[in-house]
């Protein structure tokens, strides 16, 4: 094999390999990247591959300002990582020489000589099976709906089921719910296309993070196709020149529409970016452990406070744009579950809060979008009000 790359366009697509790499691995061909060039076509293949996740980005030679340029087939299978550090100090073009032991690096006066391992090694995690539905949707709107959800998904490995976002399709939306038990979050796109039978995946959410950093979120007419299969989903762009495949969570996902208040009778709006102002400013005095802020909802308006049994105490207010109720709301929260949400609805001008009862789960809607988030309370009010009593008291005290 013998290619002449541009780096500015092997730096893009290397940063891509190395996000799927495994940090920590025992199969040291996982540490790799396979470069396939074949010349017949055109085109070279960049492969990366995890335990759960693979990437295929593809270059092609094109008549004008071509990415690559390749004057001989072949394939070679080197370091990811260190690969990615060379050509990140390059300039201009790289050229690739593959020879007998190793495969020759040149650009400018630099030349490098890397050992790589025998190609047929790598095999990438792909998805064999035929029974699949596809569906097509623009890269904002999966952008968006991976951005509002993969948040909310568990951290520990207590239920591994909740560590997945839930993808399923819903005649012409996808929707996508995630949920660590204490909080959930659900919000859905509309699909340009569906082809196939209702289908449904839960997916790491770790990984579809990986997936949202890669995606052309900005490109309003870039289509994104997702192949749902019995226990995987592939997404590709740009004429699958992108294209991953990522290995679903195995179980069932619990039914979470029956935890969902259906038109809670308290309804609040608020500007969310008032809100969430007021929730990082408070923030910096909740307590590290608990992470417990007040939240008191009245006609005056929204007061975010938080006690610190060491460095004090912080309190904010949040005036209503409209409220449905005179009755005043005192509730606490983990204030970063109300900083993680807010930021995910990032665009959206005002949020509406729905309230069914002190002690009972409420919920968070995007004003003008679909979605929706769910809070569970962390303590009741009594409970809560006590705790800060005795904390106020020892500080006057002392």
């Amino acid at each position: 094999m013998k290619a002449t790359f541009r780096c500015d366009e092997l730096v893009k697509v290397l940063r891509d390999m190395v996000r799927v790499v495994p940090t920590s691995t025992n199969r040291a061909v996982l540490k790799h990247v396979l470069i396939r060039a074949n010349k017949e076509d055109d085109r070279v293949d960049l492969y990366a591959s995890s335990e759960d996740m693979s990437v295929r980005r593809t270059l092609y030679e094109t008549i004008s300002d071509p990415a690559v340029t390749i004057e001989a087939s072949g394939t070679c299978l080197l370091p990811a990582k260190e690969l990615f550090e060379i050509v990140k100090k390059a300039s201009g073009h790289v050229v690739f020489h593959v020879k007998t032991t190793k495969t020759e690096l040149v650009f400018g006066k630099t030349k490098y000589e890397l050992a790589g391992l025998e190609p047929d090694l790598f095999t990438p995690y792909t998805n064999e099976n035929d029974a699949t539905t596809t569906v097509v949707l623009l890269a904002p709107e999966l952008h968006r709906l991976l951005r509002r959800t993969t948040y909310a998904t568990a951290k520990g490995n207590a239920r591994p089921i909740l560590a997945g976002v839930h993808l399923a399709l819903a005649e012409t939306a996808l929707e996508a719910i995630a949920t660590d038990g204490l909080r959930l979050a659900m919000s859905t796109a509309l699909c340009q296309s569906v082809t196939g039978e209702q289908k449904s995946v839960t997916v790491p959410a770790m990984l579809l993070d990986k997936v949202a950093l890669a995606l052309p979120a900005h490109d309003d007419d870039e289509e994104i196709t997702l192949v749902f299969g019995p226990s995987s989903l592939i997404v590709s762009w740009d004429d699958d020149a992108h294209r991953i495949v990522i290995r679903a969570l195995d179980g069932s996902y619990p039914n979470t529409s029956r935890i969902i208040p259906q038109n809670p009778p308290y309804r609040m709006m608020l500007d969310r970016q008032q809100v969430l102002d007021a929730c990082e400013r408070v923030s910096i005095l909740s307590e590290t452990e608990h992470q417990r802020a007040q939240f008191e909802f009245s006609s005056d308006g929204l007061i975010v406070s938080a006690i610190s049994s060491q460095y004090g105490n912080a309190r904010d207010t949040v005036e209503l744009k409209s409220a449905s109720t005179d009755q005043v709301f005192t509730l606490w929260s983990n204030i970063h579950y109300w900083i993680t949400l807010l930021r995910s609805f990032e665009g959206i001008e005002q949020i509406e809060v729905g309230l069914s009862a002190v002690n009972q789960p409420f919920t968070v809607k995007p004003v003008g979008a679909t979605g929706l988030c769910l809070i569970a309370p962390m303590a009741n009010t009594a409970t809560a009000s006590r705790e800060v009593d005795e904390v106020t008291e020892t500080r006057v005290s002392a």
